[in-house]
């Protein structure tokens, strides 16, 4: 049988993203009216093209602090791709869930060591869950992530018997 599951989680901003936000949104426009002022002062008309193009950054940086993080579970694979400002996708990580090492919520025990971990969460740990896993080019990769309930059953369906039935005794 085909296990799919697909799920979108968008990042949480924190304080200082919002601060990043804010001083990007003021600098540009304070250089855009900087500009505009000595293109009037010298008649230098060609400047207001720098206008546009200072804030077309400004809203282009800003634009890009706006993280959502999608997890595709297509049979054995899961695949964590990072959507920036909406528009591009970056692969984090594609992990074979046959290679599950361990599966529960965040966060993991303290002797646990790893190779590489790659963070992929809405910001908060109070629904977060680690997945352990073997990668070809990483190592022992951690994953930390967000799933709903439907993309854990995914999840669930295709880690090892071994990792099914140790996690079930441990639900118990």
């Amino acid at each position: 049988m085909d296990t799919y599951s697909e799920q979108l989680v968008t990042r949480t901003p924190t304080g200082g993203d919002k601060a990043k936000k804010i001083l990007i949104s003021v600098g540009a426009i304070l250089i855009a009216t900087l500009l505009m002022w000595l293109s009037i002062v010298f008649a230098a008309y060609t400047l207001i093209l720098l206008v546009f193009g200072v804030l077309g950054l400004g809203v282009y940086l800003v634009s890009n602090m706006d993280v959502e993080y999608e997890y595709i579970i297509t049979n054995d694979e899961m695949d964590i791709d990072k959507i920036i400002g909406r528009r591009k996708r970056k692969r984090l990580i594609t992990i074979d869930l046959r290679s599950a090492e361990d599966f529960a919520p965040y966060p993991a025990a303290d002797d646990i060591k790893v190779d590489a971990t790659v963070h992929a969460t809405t910001g908060y740990e109070k629904d977060a869950h680690y997945l352990l896993a073997q990668h070809g080019a990483y190592g022992k990769v951690m994953l930390i992530f967000n799933p709903n309930e439907k993309t854990r059953e995914a999840i669930m369906q295709e880690v090892p018997n071994q990792l099914r039935i140790k996690i079930t005794h441990n639900a118990k």
